[in-house]
C-alpha cells in the first residue's frame, strides 16, 4: 500500500513537472511574440524616421532654392528700381527740354503772330474782297495770293495791284530776318494752247515764272532771298471740275518759316 501512495506522489510530481515545462515555454514564446512586435515596431519606425529624414532633406533643398530665388527677386525688384529711377531722372531732363522748347514756340508764335497782325493790317481790302488770305499755324505763317488778282490769263507779270500787295508784304517780311521766306506758283490742270506754248511749253514754266517775278516783286519791298519755285498744277486744293475749283488753285503761296 505504501508503495502505492508513492507511485502515485511519483506520477503527481512527474505531472508537475510536465506542466512546469510547458508553462516555461509558452512565456518565452509570448515574449519572443513581443519582441517580434517591438522589432517590427522599431523597423517600422526606422522607416518611419528614413522617410522624415528625406521629408527633411527635400525641404531643406526646397528652402535653400527659395532662399536663392528670393535672392534672384531682390535683385532683379533692385536693377528695376534703378532703372526706374534712371527713367525718372531722363523724363524729368525731357521735361525740361520741352520747357524750353514750348517757350521758344511761344516766343516765335509770337513774332508770326505780330507778322501776320501786320500783314492783315496793311491788305485789310484785297482780304475783305478775297483776293488774299493770311493764316498761321504752329508750322508756318502763309499768305495765299488768287492768281487771277496778280495776273493775267497766260500772263506771268504782275498787275499793278500785285505788284503793289507784294511789295507790302515784302515790306512788312523784312522786320523778321530770321524766317525763311518760300514762294510757290501753281496753276489749275488746263494745258498751254496756241501761241502762249512758244512762252511757256507748260504749266510748269508759267508756275515758275509767275513766283519768280513774285519774288522779285517782295526784293522790291525790301525782302531779298526769297526762294521761287512752279509747282503747276500737281498741288490743286480745289477740284479742277469747275471754275470756282480751278480759280482756287490758280495761286501763289508765299510760306514764312524757321
Amino acid at each position: 500500500m505504501q508503495a502505492g501512495k508513492t507511485a502515485a506522489l511519483l506520477a503527481s510530481l512527474a505531472m508537475l513537472a510536465g506542466c512546469s515545462s510547458y508553462i516555461k515555454a509558452s512565456d518565452v514564446q509570448r515574449q519572443l511574440a513581443d519582441r517580434d512586435k517591438e522589432i517590427a515596431a522599431l523597423r517600422s519606425n526606422a522607416g518611419d524616421s528614413a522617410k522624415l529624414s528625406s521629408q527633411l532633406s527635400a525641404a531643406q533643398r526646397d528652402l535653400t532654392q527659395s532662399q536663392g530665388e528670393k535672392d534672384r527677386l531682390v535683385a532683379e525688384l533692385g536693377a528695376a528700381k534703378q532703372r526706374n529711377t534712371d527713367l525718372e531722372g531722363q523724363l524729368a531732363d525731357r521735361d525740361k527740354e520741352l520747357s524750353g522748347l514750348r517757350g521758344d514756340l511761344s516766343a516765335e508764335m509770337a513774332k508770326l503772330q505780330q507778322a501776320q497782325r501786320g500783314l492783315i493790317r496793311a491788305l485789310r481790302p484785297q482780304i475783305d474782297e478775297k483776293n488774299i488770305t493770311v493764316d498761321l499755324n504752329s508750322e508756318r505763317l502763309l499768305i495765299n495770293l488768287a492768281t487771277d488778282y496778280l495776273f493775267g490769263s497766260g500772263e506771268d507779270q504782275l498787275k499793278p495791284g500785285g505788284a503793289d500787295a507784294l511789295k507790302q508784304v515784302g515790306a512788312i517780311l523784312k522786320e523778321f530776318p530770321e524766317y525763311k521766306v518760300h514762294v510757290e506758283g501753281h496753276t489749275d490742270n488746263r494745258p498751254i494752247l496756241g501761241a502762249l506754248r512758244t512762252r511757256f511749253p507748260s504749266n510748269k514754266e508759267l508756275s515758275e515764272a509767275r513766283a519768280m517775278n513774285a519774288v522779285e516783286a517782295l526784293a522790291s519791298g525790301g525782302l531779298p532771298g526769297a526762294h521761287a519755285m512752279g509747282a503747276a498744277d500737281t498741288k490743286p486744293v480745289m477740284p479742277n471740275t469747275t471754275d470756282a475749283g480751278r480759280a482756287k488753285n490758280r495761286r501763289v503761296e508765299i510760306s514764312v518759316t524757321k
